[in-house]
């Protein structure tokens, strides 16, 4: 059964009442954050927070991110040591605002729902204007994941959104396209050594300038973090490849579409001739590429062709990120 989904353009005064007080009421609202929309609930609600999990279609063993608007809000929200909150503090700080989540040992009155079967629960504060103010507003978590049917690319616009859940929640906070483009590193604090669980624009170098020592390696697939133990990012009826400039090149005239470097499109251009598949080429600068990568997805799936080749990023520390979101694009 479909419900009508509102449009609430931010440029309305009572937008963000209206979002808030749909919230309040037990209901699903997407609202954009500098990183990706969100599909919000009230996160101490377990009817609420159900609500989510339907809309999207997403497994129950998949945690759920709280949104507050300040490190005093997110305090209450962990049972933990003083050591562990002296760090979270240090860490908020510096980084929130921001595209950083926190993970710590959940307090009892979390809902079972949210933590997906784990006893952390991760926390963050995102920046933005709008988010800001309707979190303020607020007088309890926000649990929200990525405003998207489960396995499809983030949304980074409100169209994104309406796309895969126009008819399955209450309403969409339209506010422009996000900035960032991803989502939030997310950090395991709770653990002997802190450790990145899912990596985003805060990178590595810039939490280990605060705190010191990160435990190496990635975090697996049972690791308290969303977006870990599924299958995400993934444009509808298209089968991504990751492959390396050679490959793309060897396509260039097939019917596959393609997302390359600006460099490589205007070298094969030049050598090979125009193409007629659909191509999209973006910046090859990681933070411009992340704040491109899923409004790319999105128009690439629409484009009719089964296959779709992404050049692969560089392999350096500043494109960590999107090298995992592609990986995890292309994962059969």
């Amino acid at each position: 059964m479909t419900q009508t989904t509102l449009i609430l353009d931010a440029n309305d005064p009572e937008a963000l009442k209206k979002a808030h007080a749909l919230l309040k009421s037990g209901n699903v609202v997407a609202f954009p954050t500098e990183t990706v929309y969100g599909l919000g609930a009230n996160g101490l609600d377990p009817a609420a927070v159900a609500k989510i999990f339907k809309a999207k279609g997403r497994p129950g063993d998949n945690p759920l991110i709280l949104h507050v608007s300040s490190i005093e809000h997110a305090i209450p929200l962990w049972q933990t040591t003083d050591a562990h909150i002296d760090l979270a503090i240090l860490l908020a700080e510096h980084f929130w605002p921001g595209p950083l989540s926190l993970v710590l040992p959940a307090a009892p009155h979390i809902p079972k729902a949210v933590i997906g079967g784990l006893d952390s629960v991760a926390v963050r504060a995102p920046a933005g204007t709008l988010a800001q103010k309707l979190l303020q507003m607020c007088d309890f978590p926000v649990a929200a994941p990525s405003a998207n049917l489960s396995g499809r690319p983030s949304p980074t616009t409100a169209a994104h959104v309406a796309k895969t859940l126009e008819g399955k929640i209450a309403a969409i906070l339209d506010g422009g396209p996000t900035s960032i483009g991803i989502e939030s590193t997310v950090l395991d604090l709770g653990s002997e050594v802190p450790q990145i669980l899912r990596p985003g624009d805060i990178s590595a170098e810039a939490i280990q300038t605060v705190i010191g020592e990160l435990a190496p390696g990635n975090a697996g697939a049972d690791a308290p973090s969303p977006g870990l133990r599924h299958r995400h990012y993934q444009p509808k009826d298209m089968q991504l490849s990751l492959v390396d400039e050679a490959a793309i090149a060897a396509a260039w005239q097939q019917n596959i579409a393609i997302l390359c470097f600006e460099e490589t499109a205007n070298y094969l251009t030049e050598n090979t001739g125009e193409r007629g598949a659909p191509l999209l080429v973006l910046p090859k600068e990681a933070r411009a590429y992340s704040a491109r990568l899923y409004d790319a997805l999105y128009e690439l799936e629409r484009s009719g062709p089964g296959q779709l080749f992404v050049e692969a990023v560089p392999q350096t520390s500043e494109w960590v990120a999107v090298q995992d979101r592609l990986l995890r694009a292309s994962a059969s």
